[in-house]
């Protein structure tokens, strides 16, 4: 062999070699957090030393040694995870040194998800999940950061078979992502959000510079005439709650924003953000359920929120697994139709109504009395807080009202029907108005209970628990017992 085509041969080696390992971003990634706090001072201490390497060699040389050992632990690691391409499946070296070995079949795969932020976008990085329902933990079966172009190598070989086969594809109207930002913004998901950002700027900071920042926050409240009057902790606790809930509509906003949903063979192609860019390849087959959700505003403004529960789908920090994000009532058939030609219309085979009003709405009735009793006890041992007290029991007794008008509206919707396959479970959760349709070969069980109270009224609740990588049930209430029975048995659930 010639100089020439040993060369040829090394350097064809060493490309097949990096070929399928991860994205070099991710020695970085497998550095400790605590690795900065060695680097940022060395680097401060070496500038300061007017670059005399020799002198600052010795004065830090265990540092040196230690951010050294660091990155070369996180260039084995790296060099050890790698992913292998078959005929029928991917296999993934990962863990401490490749010792995990994941083989999945592609046959088996439930969604493919591929997700690039800004700076992923910036440095040719891409994040890949790959899940089946093999797996019941919260992790992906295989999670891997490639480069863009291996990355998108995977994503089209999934969807090779949508190739010259006709597509149907539903766009979100942007007007209303912008109600269903509104709508299903979280205010905890943003305080977590700006809790974080609390506390690295602490770290960054100190804690001196932090005080200086709130008192000079507080300072400046002083000044405002109507917010001078309120308490501390309620303006603290109401900023805190509104900068949380902006967070988290925007991100929502950024996240679902150019949606689309487009299916194609036996798949669904999914994209969505501007922010972060997020791609999602589901199989149709192994969607577990399909989920209508509205709250008591929506139901009165007729519009509808849809989900699929597919393992893998929406399960990221942050994520919500939209098939329909938001739509009209009128336009929600023919959009499931045209996305979900397989599922029938499913009548109620039992219902509840007027009758039932009063076993919906007392436990709820009951609960809006404690925080006022709460607040009657707590006048008796703090009478000189008659104001903040005044102030919290109406805070908390807004909300507990609110469920009582949602519990009574459940009482005209509750309902369940089995019919060529599927059910359909009609339901409230708190306050989120549910509308779950489920092929029968995706419920793994059936189970019927009753508390003493229901077994005296003769009424029971219907667990309908699908397959799921967690525990997942849809509880129906309030329905009559004998009718279920009957209705169970004769879909063939022995209960």
């Amino acid at each position: 062999m010639s100089r020439r085509e040993t060369i040829k041969e090394k350097r064809s080696w060493l490309k097949n070699f990096f070929t399928h390992r991860q994205h070099p971003i991710m020695i970085l990634s497998y550095t400790t957090k605590y690795m900065w706090l060695l680097a940022i001072p060395l680097a401060k201490y070496l500038i300061a030393a007017k670059f005399n390497f020799q002198s600052w060699f010795q004065a830090h040389w265990v540092d040196i040694l230690t951010i050294t050992f660091i990155f070369g632990y996180a260039f084995l690691r790296w060099i050890f995870v790698y992913y292998e391409l078959e005929e029928d499946c991917i296999i993934a070296h990962t863990g401490y040194f490749g010792i995990t070995r994941t083989k999945v079949y592609f046959a088996e795969i439930s969604s493919l998800s591929l997700s690039q932020g800004y700076i992923s976008r910036l440095i040719h990085s891409c994040a890949v999940y790959i899940d089946t329902d093999a797996k019941s933990l919260q992790n992906a079966d295989i999670m891997l950061t490639l480069t863009k172009k291996r990355a998108f190598e995977l994503y089209h070989f999934a969807t090779a078979k949508c190739k010259n086969k006709p597509k149907y594809v539903y766009n979100s109207k942007k007007s209303l992502l912008v109600i269903f930002s509104l709508i299903f913004s979280s205010t905890l998901s943003g305080m977590i959000i700006v809790l974080s950002v609390l506390y690295e700027a602490y770290r960054i900071v100190g804690r001196e510079a932090e005080e200086q920042i709130l008192r000079r926050v507080n300072t400046e409240i002083a000044k405002v005439p109507v917010l001078a009057e309120v308490p501390e902790y309620i303006l603290i606790a109401g900023g805190v709650l509104a900068g949380g809930w902006l967070i988290s509509f925007l991100s929502n906003l950024m996240r679902h924003w150019n949606f689309s949903c487009t299916r194609c063979a036996d798949l669904f192609i999914i994209r969505s953000g501007i922010g972060t860019r997020r791609r999602h390849v589901l199989y149709r087959d192994r969607v577990n359920y399909i989920d209508l959700r509205q709250s008591l505003l929506m139901k009165i403004c007729k519009i509808t929120s849809v989900s699929a529960h597919c393992t893998g789908y929406g399960k990221r920090r942050l994520e919500i697994s939209a098939l329909i994000p938001i739509t009209t009532n009128g336009q929600v058939d023919r959009s499931l139709k045209m996305l979900m030609p397989k599922i029938p219309p499913v009548k109620s085979d039992i219902s509840t109504g007027k009758a039932d009003l009063g076993r919906f709405i007392t436990i709820p009735l009951i609960c809006t009395f404690i925080p006022i009793v709460s607040g009657r006890g707590a006048l008796y041992f703090f009478p000189n807080w008659k104001r903040e007290i005044t102030i919290l029991v109406i805070l908390t007794t807004i909300p507990l009202l609110w469920l009582v008008i949602v519990k009574a509206a459940a009482a005209f919707t509750t309902s369940i029907g089995f019919e060529n396959g599927y059910c359909t479970l009609s339901y409230c959760k708190w306050y989120s108005f549910h509308k779950s349709i489920a092929a029968l070969d995706r419920v793994s069980m059936v189970t019927v209970m009753q508390n003493p109270f229901q077994k005296i009224s003769h009424t029971c609740a219907v667990r309908v628990y699908t397959n799921s990588e967690n525990t997942d049930y849809h509880a129906v209430k309030g329905l009559n017992y004998d009718k279920v029975i009957k209705l169970l048995n004769r879909n063939g659930y022995a209960v």
